[in-house]
């Protein structure tokens, strides 16, 4: 069962006494994340991939799984309040979701300190390796991607020369640094590069200073929001380098808020959502069962959600089998996890990180379609 709650205390109250999920069969984890505003895709997405990964290893037997779900409104705030919440929940035995570093940031001391198994599923800051033995992610962390995308751009693509633009927060800074350090490791020469704000519209100003650098390429280390905005206004600045993107601006909304602007970009992420593209019949069942399900095609943030909660259900039922679910069970059971995910095999390293590889996509016909060479 799935609960929506506030961060209000009597309405958590209220959901608590009401819900019969709450019976002494039942596991109870929680899921929090962003889930409205400008970034809200990430968080819903994974919402609902972790959604269909928990109904499926219900359907299964065992142990019930419950989730419980808050909106953190992409607030560090708001997950300090979250994380207080659930760390005083006695019930609650992990907790899944993140959708922004900075609150994951904010909140890992707060879990480590009351021992709460958690699992990150779009959060990709560096600093959040080794953080704490209690933390765990199933994305890759911005120092691969960006280095994956360096090494790809100058190999693959032959770009020689690249302008970067990124957003100034531990997103933008992380990724565009791996990008830059890698892509000059592997001969190619970067010509300039600029920080830009979350929210920022006009970016004629600083697009005049790359269009005036003649770039190869034009780096955009970012999320959606912006990127479309940026690629939409380098057009039509007449500004024709190759446009490289990241797995924060890998959502439909970039193709629909750019109106197809963005044709040609490259871009990278975790999943392929073509079933067909998939030798995998886990993954192809997942694409198709989630379209089923939502109506759409599933993007990596799903993927990504899906795999986490194939994670905590099989530390559940591992750790079921040796005696009670506990918070100390699952976190133990998640250190030795070793499951078949449709991002591929999900293990965990000491750091909490895990090993995996991208995609390469390009956005084409009002889609993303697998670039044509992979890494």
């Amino acid at each position: 069962m799935n609960v929506l709650r506030s961060l209000c205390p009597i309405a958590c109250a209220l959901a608590l006494a009401a819900s019969p999920a709450y019976a002494d069969d039942t596991v109870h984890v929680a899921f929090a994340a962003t889930l409205t505003g400008d970034f809200a895709t990430y968080g819903v997405s994974g919402k609902k991939g972790f959604d269909l990964a928990i109904a499926n290893i219900n359907a299964q037997g065992g142990p019930k799984i419950s989730v419980d779900t808050v909106d953190d409104h992409g607030q560090p705030n708001d997950g300090v309040l979250a994380a207080n919440r659930f760390c005083g929940d006695e019930n609650t035995v992990a907790v899944v979701g993140y959708t922004f570093s900075s609150i994951a940031l904010a909140t890992v001391p707060l879990y480590k300190k009351c021992k709460m198994p958690t699992i990150g599923t779009a959060v990709t800051s560096p600093q959040l390796s080794n953080a704490s033995p209690w933390f765990r992610r199933v994305v890759l962390t911005d120092a691969i991607q960006g280095k994956m995308m360096g090494q790809y751009t100058a190999n693959q693509l032959h770009v020689k020369t690249v302008y970067t633009l990124y957003q100034q927060d531990d997103y933008g800074l992380g990724v565009n640094g791996a990008f830059k350090s890698a892509y000059q490791e592997a001969g190619g020469k970067i010509v300039g590069e600029g920080g830009y704000v979350l929210g920022t519209k006009d970016f004629r100003t600083i697009l005049t200073k790359v269009k005036a650098a003649h770039p190869d390429g034009l780096f955009i280390g970012g999320f959606y929001t912006e990127a479309a905005q940026i690629v939409t206004q380098a057009k039509a600045l007449g500004i024709d380098a190759k446009i490289l993107g990241t797995d924060g601006s890998l959502s439909p909304q970039l193709i629909s808020l750019s109106n197809n602007a963005v044709d040609g970009m490259t871009l990278y992420g975790m999943f392929d959502p073509d079933a067909s593209s998939h030798s995998s019949s886990q993954s192809a069942a997942f694409v198709k069962a989630f379209t089923a399900k939502y109506g759409q095609a599933p993007d990596s943030w799903a993927a990504l959600g899906y795999d986490a909660g194939l994670a905590i259900g099989n530390a559940v039922k591992a750790a079921k089998a040796k005696g009670p679910v506990t918070r100390d069970s699952v976190n133990e059971a998640l250190s030795a996890v070793n499951v078949a995910g449709v991002t591929g095999p999900v293990s965990f390293e000491k750091s909490g990180d895990r090993k995996g590889t991208l995609y390469f996509f390009t956005a084409h016909d009002g889609k993303f379609a697998l670039a044509g060479q992979q890494k």
